[in-house]
């Protein structure tokens, strides 16, 4: 049923009317049944850039989007027909020839007779509601892949993982720290550690406390416990508590727990646990970047490789392998047929590539390694002569471990082959490293690497191509 006026127009002063949308910042109209218009408020007439004497029998369809045209006169049937209001949102060209997005609204005056004798309406400016509208599409998009690959990580990571509120009950978990802590996720979700797991509440209590009250991360924490399904079994894990934040407020604890039962020897499962992480970290990137997939292992064995010849302690080449492991990390955030391209890419898309030593860092700088992974990561584009990125450092202003693995990485890079182009041989490698030795690349990272080339001792597992 319509509820619109059927108040003869001769009762509004026109001359009333036109004054008050001469005074009002959004378009006005006013046309009859047909469409064509009697009149336009200035602000119309000067958005859109028409002669004023043009502005009669003039038809908004000039104007609109040639994609939204045919919504429009949909739109304008249903109303016409109906002789309801009429709605509806679409693009108008302004005068300079942009497209902005609008709102039309409009409502049929009768005459006494109750025929519409034409219809009065007013176009309102939408569009930078779109666009936040468009970009909250976008984050809210990007927000259900990043849970999609959470939850993926949590059913598949070879190690438990969980959250626990302010008062230490489990609100996620996965499978494998329910295995972790004798029973199913269903059986545990909203209940205390102390009442799951009474008998190692003891142990882990103090370092959760520690973690709510001081914001400080508390790793590689060894618990130890009777095993409750083989008794006389004692079950052994090594558990990582982080801080988790909202708004800047400590709103519960990260998880981080490894069944070390079978292995019970605490630097080997400290190591478990961070190699866990590394991989899927690594994972990711593999899975983003499937051209390269692999490449990062490999510039890992060729990076401790090269520590190993320099004579680099067991702990600080293990660092830097890690390290390298996920150095291209931060190509998650690369679009893929940038990463893919052949040929020269364009200065923008090359500007674009080149942040991914910032992404990777910004990924990993939060998690606690007891080496500087997350420098390296950063650091492994940079040069001596200050000619890399992305902050152009200097010589010995550029970690050990990075200088190692840019070296691991371009030859990796030019020798191994690529579905997009072929490799262009370790020989084209050496070369390069050769040339920018001293300039580019350190010396003595040069000189061992081409040493290990020499002999044979170089890890470049290079794969077939197929014929």
């Amino acid at each position: 049923m319509s509820v619109v006026s059927r108040t003869s127009p001769a009762l509004v002063n026109p001359i009333d009317l036109w004054s008050i949308a001469e005074s009002i910042p959004h378009l006005v109209w006013m046309s009859r049944p047909d469409g064509t218009t009697e009149h336009l408020n200035r602000r119309a007439i000067e958005y859109l850039g028409l002669p004023v004497e043009l502005s009669n029998g003039w038809t908004w369809l000039d104007v609109i989007h040639p994609d939204d045209v045919e919504c429009a006169q949909r739109g304008w049937a249903r109303a016409v027909a109906t002789e309801n209001s009429f709605e509806v949102d679409c693009r108008i060209r302004r005068h300079d020839g942009v497209y902005r997005w609008h709102t039309f609204r409009s409502l049929p005056r009768h005459d006494v007779g109750g025929v519409v004798v034409r219809w009065i309406g007013t176009a309102t400016d939408i569009d930078d509601r779109k666009r936040v509208e468009e970009q909250l599409r976008r984050s809210e998009r990007g927000a259900a892949e990043t849970l999609s690959l959470l939850e993926t990580v949590l059913s598949t990571a070879p190690v438990g993982i969980g959250f626990v509120d302010r008062e230490c009950r489990l609100v996620r978990m996965n499978e494998m720290l329910a295995s972790v802590n004798g029973s199913s996720v269903e059986e545990q979700l909203g209940r205390t550690i102390a009442d799951v797991v009474p008998a190692i509440w003891s142990q882990i209590e103090p370092a959760l406390r520690r973690v709510l009250d001081s914001g400080e991360s508390a790793l590689n924490i060894d618990v130890s416990a009777d095993d409750v399904e083989s008794p006389g079994r004692v079950r052994h894990a090594l558990a990582s508590y982080y801080p988790v934040r909202l708004e800047g407020e400590i709103i519960g604890v990260g998880v981080v727990v490894v069944d070390i039962t079978e292995r019970y020897d605490a630097q080997a499962a400290r190591n478990d646990l961070l190699h866990a992480a590394i991989d899927a970290i690594a994972a990711t990137i593999d899975a983003r970047d499937p051209y390269t997939a692999g490449h990062q292992r490999r510039v890992a064995a060729i990076a401790a490789a090269i520590a190993t010849e320099l004579g680099v302690d067991d702990n600080q080449r293990e660092g830097i392998r890690l390290a390298a492991t996920i150095h291209d990390i931060g190509k998650i955030g690369i679009p893929a047929e940038i990463l893919t391209r052949p040929g020269k890419l364009r200065l923008e898309e090359r500007t674009l590539l080149n942040t991914h030593p910032r992404i990777g860092y910004d990924i990993v700088a939060g998690i606690d390694f007891p080496w500087p992974i997350a420098q390296m990561v950063l650091q492994h584009h940079e040069r001596l002569d200050g000619s890399g990125y992305p902050n152009g450092l200097h010589s010995d202003e550029i970690l050990i471990g990075a200088r190692i693995i840019a070296v691991a990485d371009t030859v990796e890079a030019m020798a191994a082959h690529r579905p997009y182009r072929s490799a262009r041989g370790l020989e084209a490698a050496l070369a390069e490293i050769r040339a920018g030795r001293g300039i580019r690349y350190d010396p003595d990272v040069v000189d061992a690497c081409v040493h290990l080339s020499e002999q044979g001792r170089l890890p470049l597992d290079q794969p077939r191509r197929s014929v």
